[in-house]
């Protein structure tokens, strides 16, 4: 079994795959999103509901498009990468 990467740089996945982001920014990206993605348009909707503030629906999709790219990102992010087991480094 090999046991290192058998180069003596890196390569193309080693880069692409690796976030490099703290574990604290990837934490904090699962409650950005779940805010972002849920909580908040729920409460533009209300407003919006409520008051037939155009605005307040312009807002809640813009809400929820930014947490549904933050949910994108952490799913990579927290993600064990195949390649990483070959390359032995941690995504």
């Amino acid at each position: 079994m090999q046991k290192s990467m058998g180069m003596t740089g890196g390569s193309f996945k080693t880069r692409e795959f690796v976030h490099g982001a703290s574990a604290r920014a990837v934490r904090m990206a699962r409650v950005g999103f779940q805010v972002l993605g849920f909580g908040l348009p729920l409460l533009l909707l209300a407003w919006a509901l409520l008051s037939g503030s155009a605005l307040a629906w312009l807002l809640a999709l813009a809400s929820q498009a930014a947490g549904l790219l933050a949910e994108r990102w952490f799913f990579f992010a927290q993600a064990r990468h195949p390649q990483n087991i070959y390359y032995q480094a941690v995504s």
